[in-house]
């Protein structure tokens, strides 16, 4: 029988090391995305994200109403008001992840997605994440600014284009709905 041998990772010159610490700490913002990079080389390799779990998404959105569980978040008011005239299911893992991406983000395996549906790494149809798919700030955006983003995202994604019409009208909800809250 025949072992397998693990591949064994080179290791990095102390030196080399040194020196990417220096320029950490001379960076005039260090951010969570250079620290990250920083500990992916020393790795050796990107770090694997993990899946999302139906336990973790459910927790997650549990606590973010201050439930228990799943009986207490249906009778929570709040939760309630979202979905009034619609039944939601909380049964399988889909229909937590569904409601983790509503309430709480897009889960870390769906970031920089890549596809027919994807717009700066979002998939358009499963996340509403405006702000971030504009690539604006809600804090700081005007709606001039609004208007200007969604009219260089018609010139790709427009039906008329060559885009796909249901992105297009995601994207057309999602201008309405950043032009409401600046409003």
């Amino acid at each position: 029988m025949e072992r397998k041998m693990a591949k064994k990772r080179s290791r990095l010159p102390k030196q080399k090391v040194h020196l990417m610490i220096r320029q950490l700490l001379e960076a005039e913002s260090l951010g969570f995305n250079q620290l990250l990079d920083f500990a992916e080389t020393i790795n050796g390799a990107a770090f694997e994200s993990e899946k999302l779990s139906m336990k973790d998404a459910r927790l997650a959105v549990l606590a973010k109403f201050g439930c228990k569980n799943a009986t207490e978040l249906r009778e929570n008011k709040n939760f309630q008001l979202a979905f009034a005239g619609e039944t939601v299911s909380l049964r399988s893992t889909g229909d937590w992840l569904k409601q983790y991406r509503k309430w709480i983000g897009v889960p870390q395996e769906e970031r920089n997605a890549v596809g027919d549906y994807c717009i700066n790494g979002i998939n358009v149809l499963e996340n509403f994440r405006p702000w971030h798919v504009f690539g604006l700030s809600a804090e700081t955006a005007t709606s001039e600014d609004v208007k200007q983003s969604f009219r260089t995202l018609v010139k790709i994604y427009h039906p008329d284009a060559g885009g796909n019409g249901e992105v297009f009208e995601r994207l057309q909800k999602m201008r309405d709905s950043m032009l409401a809250f600046i409003n």
